[in-house]
């Protein structure tokens, strides 16, 4: 079976359009938008005032009720890669999406292309964005912009390819909706989630955020300055608003008292910590694998980091923390977060006011997936890849926030010393 990245191509014809392929729900525990999805629920605001900014922030991230995805057939696929790439499709197949529409395309190089003249032997990734993210066209630019940086940087991800008009991307109106549309390569590999979680993974998926972060305390694109989604841990408290998707009384429960803990003990330390451009959803479905040269068990490093649309400017902290908590999700231990915070330690040092907040962010992130896993899955019952935090979520948002939050600081801090006295990590 042909693995491109996280999609299985089973029987895949010429013309092959099976769409809504199938999840192995087993196996993903996290709720995030894949294989370089743009993320759900973006928005930039320009205000002139405190009250005008408020309420352009308001209106612009998404609003309960709201079905933003966009409505294309494979009919409006072909004929959109044809006249904005020059692209004749040979193979292609749907990407699960959060809230976009992705679509993995392998063009028929037989046919000459006008457009695209240097082939990219792996394909490409069609991207049709949200109705609420195509407003954005300034942050949609800011994406563009980071990956070509990241990338003469030294980071593998995607680079985004101009259409018949020079441009990175351009807005089409789609059966009804204005949509920006984009292509990006296609990066081959295994995705993080298909391979075993060993200790030396996730030590290595902490280096390759740290490189990152590294890389990107010297990027700026003013789409930033003013960007919101409702999946940055800023936006915890606006939760509240999508409660009402979770039925468990318990759970909802415990949900409210994070997000309480959240905005006491974190939010009012936001402008002492410091902020800079983040990734923002460094993910198993985000992250590319490849085995390792230097060891000696065929295990996996890190090769590529694919998925900008969670890209934003906030506190460092918040990415370490968004990271960790796919790291033990994945892992299913909490301790295993030690071996991750080891590998980005050796890049780059976390301070201890960072640290001590380090389990909070953790905890919002995991009800930031479960509420609006929750939430999007009542207004798609079939949209299934939604899901995919819940069991293996609640359970870990219960032991942390219920059983070991006293104690997980100094767990996290002694198992990764520990793997950083190692003579071979």
């Amino acid at each position: 079976m042909e693995q491109w990245n996280n999609v299985e191509l089973t029987s895949l014809r010429k013309k092959s359009y099976t769409l809504n392929h199938e999840y192995d729900l087993a196996n993903k525990c996290v709720v995030a938008a894949n294989n370089n999805s743009e993320s759900t629920q973006k928005s930039a605001t320009n205000g002139t005032d405190d009250n005008g900014a408020d309420n352009a922030n308001q209106s612009e991230l998404l609003q309960p009720g709201s079905n933003i995805k966009p409505k294309v057939t494979t009919e409006n696929v072909e004929a959109l890669v044809r006249r904005l790439y020059g692209i004749t499709i040979n193979e292609i197949k749907e990407l699960i999406s959060y809230d976009d529409r992705n679509y993995l395309i392998q063009p028929d190089w037989n046919i000459k292309n006008p457009i695209i003249t240097t082939q990219w032997p792996h394909g490409y990734v069609l991207k049709i964005l949200n109705a609420l993210d195509s407003k954005k066209t300034d942050f949609i630019d800011a994406q563009n912009q980071l990956m070509l940086y990241l990338s003469n940087e030294g980071i593998v991800c995607p680079r985004p390819i101009t259409n018949v008009n020079g441009k990175y991307f351009s807005v089409e109106h789609i059966n009804g909706g204005d949509h920006v549309v984009r292509l990006l390569e296609f990066v081959p590999g295994k995705m993080f989630h298909e391979v075993e979680k060993s200790n030396y993974l996730l030590y290595k998926s902490g280096e390759y955020i740290a490189k990152i972060d590294r890389a990107l305390k010297n990027f700026h694109h003013e789409a930033y300055d003013t960007h919101k989604t409702l999946w940055m841990l800023e936006s915890v408290p606006q939760l509240r608003e999508f409660l009402y998707a979770l039925t468990d009384h318990d759970r909802k429960a415990l949900v409210e008292e994070i997000i309480e803990a959240f905005e006491k003990n974190v939010l009012t330390k936001v402008d002492k910590l410091e902020k800079q451009i983040i990734h923002g959803d460094f993910n198993e479905q985000n992250i590319i694998v490849e085995e390792s040269k230097t060891s000696s068990n065929g295990e996996y490093k890190v090769k590529a980091v694919i998925d900008f649309g969670d890209t934003n400017n906030s506190p460092v902290i918040f990415e370490i923390g968004i990271a960790l908590t796919y790291m033990i999700l994945q892992a299913k231990s909490i301790e295993s977060g030690g071996y991750f915070l080891a590998g980005y330690m050796d890049i780059r040092a976390i301070s201890n006011e960072e640290r001590i907040l380090l389990k909070y962010c953790v905890a919002a992130r995991l009800a930031q997936s479960l509420v609006m896993g929750a939430y999007t899955h009542s207004l798609d019952p079939s949209n299934e890849y939604v899901l995919v935090t819940q069991e293996e979520g609640w359970k870990m948002i219960e032991e942390l926030w219920r059983n070991r939050f006293a104690e997980i600081d100094e767990l996290w801090q002694t198992t990764a010393d520990k793997y950083l006295t190692q003579s071979v990590k």
